[in-house]
């Protein structure tokens, strides 16, 4: 019989929740929906990179610092996945993004990028709670810490972008929910 330490890494055993509910995941499980916020990051870094070059306007190229500078913390996200999916031994995480949206106007970009990061941040938040099914509590414990990040740099993005579109119509940040409809 041999001695190897378990530290919960490996864990194979548990049920799938039932759709709409966190239920039971193993950690194979789990490494897919790590897999699906790969996904969503490498959207990111697409949006970001792609309309630094296609800003138009008066401050084109201030907002193509700004969209460039975004663009490297994206990469810095998908770096992190994939660094966290091979921790876990998952040997395919490179599915590609989601189509997405593209625009020349810097309120259009801008409005798009904060309903992303907004997307993504609700997304960690559910992560989190979902962990908490999660039959390994040892990488839940990790990912715990690894989601939290993410949520908070994301969560700060989102926050940052809102300042930048202070004085965009506030009719359609009420549309967009992007602020308090008491306003």
């Amino acid at each position: 019989m041999t001695d190897d330490i378990d530290i919960g890494v490996t864990n194979h055993s548990g049920e799938p929740g039932p759709e709409g509910e966190p239920g039971r995941y193993t950690l194979a499980e789990f490494v897919t929906l790590i897999n699906e916020d790969l996904q969503n990051e490498w959207t990111h870094l697409q949006f970001y990179l792609y309309h630094a070059s296609a800003v138009t306007g008066l401050h084109a190229e201030e907002y193509k610092e700004f969209l460039t500078e975004a663009a490297k913390g994206e990469l810095n996200h998908v770096q992190q996945f994939l660094d966290c999916l091979y921790g876990f031994d998952f040997v395919q995480p490179c599915a590609g993004g989601h189509p997405l949206k593209t625009y020349t106007r810097i309120e259009d970009i801008l409005i798009e990028a904060h309903t992303l990061e907004r997307q993504v941040v609700a997304n960690y938040a559910k992560r989190l709670e979902q962990l908490k099914s999660l039959d390994d509590k040892v990488a839940a414990a990790y990912l715990e810490v690894f989601y939290e990040d993410q949520l908070q740099d994301s969560f700060e993005d989102a926050r940052h972008i809102q300042r930048i579109l202070a004085d965009v119509d506030h009719r359609q940040l009420r549309k967009l929910n992007m602020l308090d409809s008491r306003k």
